[in-house]
């Protein structure tokens, strides 16, 4: 009779503990995609001069892009999860693209996380602006983007008031659609209610660094 008391209590308890994850997972779902949401730059670290992320950016005198990144959530019936289109203006609101990309946020309970896939556009001057005319990606398909593998998706969980996403380290391997070379990309994102911290690099088998977003650190991005 006892043990039977002791394994109904553990079940209980687990089952407590499985939905107070599952809760918890919920309301982190609805925020992640929340705050990730408007217009942001990063004026006050480059004015700086400096990445308070990397000490080194500021011994070599190096300033990351002056940036004006923006962040829509849009309905794509195509993609499951919630969609945000970002771009990402360099040297003013209205200035040259540096990036765009379609990120879709999906709560994952089995590793109690938020997952996010991410995707390049093949025709990306047909989806300019799409923050500010939604409608127009309605329309969109999985034709229409670049996937990377699912070993490339970043899991997002919430560290005291900030969540963090990084792709796990050297598994996301992919071909360059335009050079045709083969590297491991790596990236991690920080995000939180009016701050937003990215970097980015490509990477081949031999070490080379194909690319690496800023040069130092990480964008330093401030709502505005």
């Amino acid at each position: 009779m006892l043990m039977r008391l002791c394994v109904a209590i553990v079940c209980l308890i687990g089952t407590a503990h499985a939905a107070s994850l599952s809760q918890h997972l919920a309301a982190d779902n609805a925020t992640l995609p929340k705050w990730v949401q408007g217009s942001f730059n990063n004026k006050q670290q480059v004015n700086a001069g400096t990445n308070a992320l990397a000490e080194a950016a500021a011994d070599e005198g190096t300033s990351p892009d002056l940036l004006y990144p923006v962040f829509k959530r849009i309905d794509i019936p195509a993609f499951a999860g919630d969609v945000i289109y970002l771009q990402w203006p360099m040297g003013a609101r209205d200035g040259k693209l540096q990036r765009q990309r379609i990120w879709v946020f999906q709560a994952d309970p089995a590793r109690n996380a938020i997952m996010m896939k991410f995707y390049t556009l093949k025709e990306p001057d047909k989806w300019v602006d799409a923050h500010r005319e939604p409608s127009k990606v309605r329309a969109m398909t999985l034709d229409d983007v670049i996937p990377y593998p699912t070993a490339c998706d970043l899991p997002f969980r919430k560290h005291g008031d900030v969540f963090i996403g990084e792709i796990p380290r050297g598994e996301c391997k992919i071909i360059s659609q335009q050079t045709k070379t083969a590297m491991t990309i790596n990236s991690r994102t920080i995000i939180g209610k009016d701050k937003l911290w990215y970097n980015e690099s490509g990477v081949r088998d031999d070490k080379v660094v194909v690319f690496q977003v800023p040069k130092s650190g990480a964008y330093e991005f401030d709502r505005q």
